[in-house]
């Protein structure tokens, strides 16, 4: 993944020595090449086979959230750095080496993440959009994008916001861009793989199959997009002794959308989808969860 982004910047200025090339599109490329070898690892290596089978709606469902991904993100990318000029933000880490600038900007980033993500399952209208990224019943690398719009639309103006505020050099913003584009599908690769210390600075498949748990104790835990330094300097740092072998999926709701319009809607309709699941809707004590 770190090399992933530095090819990424060696890519860049090989194309900028050629024609200035405004758009990052070489982080596209590399991480095109990246998505296919991780599919075809989680192929080889899965972490679990119950989570190879692939379900036609599951997968047209994901493949939509990526598109929207991008869109969203072309959207917000501009707005982000015209509010950061309005303001008069400009933190010039341009002037820091780039891998330092790099990783700042990811510390940077995840920090506000890590809280708004904790904060999307703590209170309930805005986990009624967060609980679109928990409805797939297994993990693997294409799920990573499944977030509803209106979250997308929020994160994207907090990182567009925040980047543009930095003032990244360009090499620093491809390496950002990479590493946020290349990260996702790392942690919620479905590889059989121990990440071991690396627990302690990423945050690792290890980590996040937890997060995914329908188990509330273990869910609402280990938030961050990249690093895991700020769930450790917050307290949500969770990793049990034993690999994670639990169900993954929205605790309560055993009977949620799957298509990409349905998952859309689950704002507006999620009285009705309470009302399928009632079986299963009750309030555990001691859940943090402030759902109603």
């Amino acid at each position: 993944m770190i090399a992933g982004a530095a090819l990424a910047v060696s890519l860049d200025k090989a194309v900028q020595r050629r024609r200035s090339v405004k758009s990052p599109i070489v982080v596209g490329l590399v991480a095109a090449g990246w998505y296919a070898l991780i599919a075809q690892t989680e192929r080889r290596y899965p972490y679990r086979e119950d989570w190879t089978h692939e379900r036609d709606r599951d997968v047209a469902a994901d493949r939509a959230f990526v598109a929207t991904t991008y869109a969203t993100s072309l959207l917000t990318q501009p707005i982000g750095a015209a509010i950061a000029r309005r303001v008069g933000l400009d933190a010039k880490f341009r002037r820091l080496p780039t891998a330092l600038g790099v990783a700042l900007a990811v510390l940077a980033y995840d920090l506000p993440h890590t809280l708004h993500h904790r904060l999307a399952h703590e209170w309930g209208p805005a986990w009624k959009l967060h609980s679109v990224h928990h409805s797939p019943s297994r993990l693997h690398w294409l799920n990573a994008n499944r977030f509803h719009v209106g979250e997308l639309l929020f994160d994207g103006l907090i990182d567009a916001t925040l980047i543009a505020a930095l003032g990244l050099s360009r090499d620093q913003h491809i390496g950002y861009l990479a590493m946020r584009a290349l990260y996702g599908q790392v942690q919620h690769c479905n590889i059989e793989v121990s990440s071991g210390p690396l627990n302690r600075v990423f945050s690792t498949p290890d980590l996040h199959r937890w997060h995914h748990s329908t188990n509330y104790d273990e869910g609402d835990t280990n938030f961050g997009a990249i690093t895991s330094l700020w769930d450790q300097l917050l307290g949500t740092y969770y990793r049990p002794e034993q690999p994670f072998a639990g169900t993954v999926g929205v605790g309560r709701m055993p009977v949620f959308p799957i298509g990409f319009g349905e998952l859309q809607k689950v704002p507006l309709d999620w009285e009705q989808i309470k009302d399928t699941n009632a079986a299963t809707w009750f309030s555990e004590p001691g859940s943090v969860r402030l759902v109603q």
